[in-house]
C-alpha cells in the first residue's frame, strides 16, 4: 500500500477497509489519493517554505479540502454508508 491511500486511511480512518479495497479495485480512487498526497505535500511546502505565500497556501487548502470532499464521496457510495 503506497503513501497515497496511507494518507486518505488517516484523513478517514472509520473507512480504512473500503479504502483499502477501492485501492485495489477502482483507478480513478487511487487517483483522488494520489492527487490528495501531492496536494498535501504542496500545502507543507508552502506552509514551510521560507518563500511561504498565504495564497498557495489557501489556495492548497481548497485543493485539499475539495479532494476529501470527493473522496468522502465516493467512500459513502461504495461503503453503503
Amino acid at each position: 500500500m503506497g503513501d497515497e491511500v496511507e494518507a486518505m486511511i488517516q484523513r478517514f480512518p472509520q473507512h480504512a477497509a473500503t479504502i483499502r479495497r477501492l485501492e485495489t479495485q477502482d483507478p480513478s480512487f487511487r487517483a483522488i489519493c494520489d492527487d490528495y498526497t501531492e496536494a498535501l505535500r504542496a500545502l507543507g511546502y508552502w506552509q514551510t517554505t521560507a518563500a511561504s505565500s498565504p495564497q498557495k497556501v489557501a489556495e492548497y487548502r481548497q485543493v485539499v479540502a475539495e479532494l476529501e470532499a470527493e473522496a468522502l464521496a465516493v467512500l459513502r457510495v461504495r461503503s453503503g454508508a
